[in-house]
């Protein structure tokens, strides 16, 4: 608060005149804030004495109550929004689905047909190996309970199996990647394939540890057990020396090999599989037989197969608050990506895809925000993957705002969010002198970095939003200082709002 404040407040007078002061010094204040955007001056003293040389840096905060802009930098340019293409993804998946929305995924028996179908809804939780663990399973123990039902009903119908199993994965297309992702990082976690039956959140966990003699190929193990896959093995045990394994697999097959020294058991190393819905269908025959269930084939729908609902063995079902927690907290692309398809199959009808649920962005962008909001947006994919993707700080900051606003959506939106030291923001605010609540979206790629989120005073309400956003910086300048920025941007607004809390308590009779 200004020095000058406090002394008009403190003034002896009467009290209801004190009362007239005070709320008086204090208009003069907001008004201020409001219109003369009190952190201009602070935010370019910090955007210069952060070093970031050349980089183009865009940053907005609004004070979320009032509307009012309090900062800004190249508010109006587009940027690479990286991750923070997310925040538009779950706000809209809000939008259109509704926070009561649950992905529902069906095992149906079709005993005139001889066949199991598989209903997949484009979830992407289904099997998800972090929420299995959670719940104690193993995701060969989440696909026997499928198998138990399926072997069950088939005991009731004194059938001895099924002739196939059918996977209807029609809910998307059958586009499982975006053009635009690099192909060279196609086998990494973060660009799995994208279904409408997903699995293990389309990727396997391979296990590598040591044989017990030296210069032998190591012992790998594959979660889940995938039988059927052959694995490359060019692995070597070593007993001194750096543990350097890693694995890769060809564009469009499941040919995975594994490379480097192995010295020590580790953590796995995840790598994504290729038609992850047949993957599935066909674990389920495995585990299946190991019942003593015959099957025949395993297949995906023919694209105009009519398959009518059957009697249903087992649904899976997951919430949307557990989704967008997977796209917010952990950054889970896939989540993100299985998410906008899915808006996309609901408003203009199934088959999903990236171009009808970017579609959906935009048309809710300009609900949202006014006819022409979407206009400074380019929406390629819905996690941020793509580098494609173009978003002004402004309107994220208007996105995010319009949140604050929604009684019935803002919360969810919100709570989806990580704080420090949670998620994706698990290292971040460490030197942070913080004494509000933080709640923001990273994002990262090369070359590019953003966070945007909320400050909100928790015993008020009252909250700031921001929406910060660095594109090419030079090579000197250092990740670690433009992630300071970032925080410290942060902190203008965190003490900003603190200052307006205190003078408001302060002219309150």
């Amino acid at each position: 608060m200004p020095e000058s404040v406090s002394q008009h407040c403190l003034r002896p007078v009467g009290r209801a005149s004190a009362v007239l002061v005070c709320a008086a010094v204090a208009w003069a204040v907001l008004i201020t804030s409001a219109f003369g955007q009190p952190l201009q001056a602070p935010l370019e003293q910090l955007a210069a004495s952060r070093q970031l040389g050349a980089a183009s840096v865009g940053v907005v905060i609004l004070d979320a109550d009032a509307g009012m802009p309090l900062a800004g930098l190249r508010s109006d340019e587009r940027f690479i929004p990286a991750s923070n293409m997310k925040l538009l993804t779950s706000g809209v998946a809000l939008h259109v689905l509704s926070p009561r929305f649950e992905f529902r995924t069906t095992l149906e028996f079709d005993e005139a047909g001889r066949r199991l179908i598989v209903r997949g809804a484009g979830d992407p939780a289904f099997g998800d190996p972090v929420l299995l663990e959670d719940m104690g399973l193993t995701p060969e123990a989440f696909v026997d309970v499928w198998a138990t039902a399926a072997a069950e009903a088939l005991r009731e119908a004194e059938m001895a199996g099924v002739d196939e199993i059918v996977i209807d994965d029609r809910v998307f297309d059958r586009v499982p990647v975006h053009e635009t992702w690099p192909v060279e990082q196609l086998n990494r976690w973060y660009c799995a394939e994208v279904s409408g039956l997903n699995f293990h959140t389309n990727c396997v966990s391979v296990y590598p540890r040591p044989s017990v003699v030296a210069g032998q190929p190591a012992l790998l193990n594959l979660v889940p057990e995938l039988p059927w896959l052959e694995i490359e093995n060019k692995t070597r045990t070593v007993s001194q020396g750096k543990h350097t394994a890693w694995a890769a697999r060809g564009h469009m097959s499941n040919d995975i090999s594994v490379f480097g020294d192995v010295r020590f058991a580790s953590d796995p190393i995840e790598v994504t599989v290729h038609d992850p819905a047949l993957q599935f269908g066909r674990l389920l025959a495995h585990r299946l037989s190991l019942m003593e269930v015959e099957v025949g084939t395993v297949r995906l729908a023919d694209p105009d197969e009519s398959l009518p609902e059957q009697r249903v063995l087992h649904t899976v079902r997951s919430p949307m608050e557990t989704v967008l927690r997977r796209i917010n907290v952990r950054s889970q692309n896939m989540y993100a990506e299985s998410v906008l398809k899915r808006i996309g199959a609901e408003v203009a009808g199934p088959p999903g895809s990236w171009d009808s649920g970017s579609a959906i962005v935009r048309m809710v962008i300009n609900d949202r925000l006014g006819p022409s909001a979407g206009e400074s947006l380019v929406a390629a994919d819905g996690s941020g993957m793509s580098r494609e993707n173009r978003v002004t700080p402004g309107l994220l900051a208007d996105w995010l705002r319009s949140f604050h606003d929604d009684e019935a959506l803002g919360p969810e939106l919100i709570a989806s969010m990580p704080g420090p030291g949670e998620g994706t923001l698990r290292t971040r605010f460490q030197s942070a002198r913080l004494t509000n609540e933080v709640r923001a979206k990273s994002g990262y790629l090369r070359g590019v970095s953003a966070l945007s989120g909320y400050v909100t005073h928790e015993e008020s309400g009252r909250r700031v939003v921001f929406a910060v956003m660095v594109n090419d910086p030079p090579s000197g300048v250092a990740r670690a200082t433009i992630r300071r920025f970032e925080e410290q941007v942060v902190e203008l607004a965190d003490q900003w709002l603190s200052e307006q809390v205190m003078l408001t308590s302060q002219v309150t009779p």
